[in-house]
């Protein structure tokens, strides 16, 4: 019998990366020092993943949520702000999900299936809560300032933390 390398896995690995690297993109699109921030944080995020530390996931996705505040509060324009904001939250979820499944069953084990219904899922839900902020923002905001919705999603965000903390 050989023994489990209790390594974050493979798939959720590389789909939480590249959710932040969108997440990167998108606050891109904002300011310099967003850029900056986020790339910071997609870079701790990325060491975590590989090391299978979860703090480094944890301050990582903080760090590319940091940038997409900092691009929102300043942007004009809505939707770079939510894509950023979906992508870091799947992001987060998957750099977790790989590290729990790679402690539990090991790097060797076939998660595939598994992790492609959680990659899917997380996508459904984060797209669903996307449309629902921005239908409420294009139909009841009225001309309200961007930093509102921005506000509104750092709020939801603290929620998904809240809701996904093992205390």
């Amino acid at each position: 019998m050989s023994e489990i390398t209790r390594r974050p896995t493979r798939i959720a690995s590389v789909v939480a990366a590249g959710a932040a690297i969108v997440a990167v993109a998108a606050v891109a699109m904002g300011s310099l020092n967003a850029t900056a921030i986020a790339v910071l944080g997609a870079g701790t995020l990325g060491a975590g993943l590989i090391r299978g530390h979860r703090l480094a996931v944890d301050v990582g996705s903080l760090f590319v949520f940091g940038g997409v505040v900092v691009s929102g509060i300043g942007s004009e324009t809505v939707e770079p702000t939510m894509v950023a904001t979906v992508a870091t939250v799947v992001a987060w979820d998957l750099g977790q999900d790989s590290i729990d499944l790679g402690d539990q069953l090991g790097r060797e084990a076939e998660t595939a299936r598994l992790e492609a219904v959680h990659v899917v899922s997380s996508l459904f839900v984060g797209l669903l809560a996307a449309t629902l902020g921005y239908a409420v923002f294009a139909f009841a905001a009225g001309g309200q300032p961007a930093g509102a919705v921005v506000l509104l999603l750092l709020a939801a965000c603290f929620v998904v933390m809240g809701l996904g903390s093992r205390g």
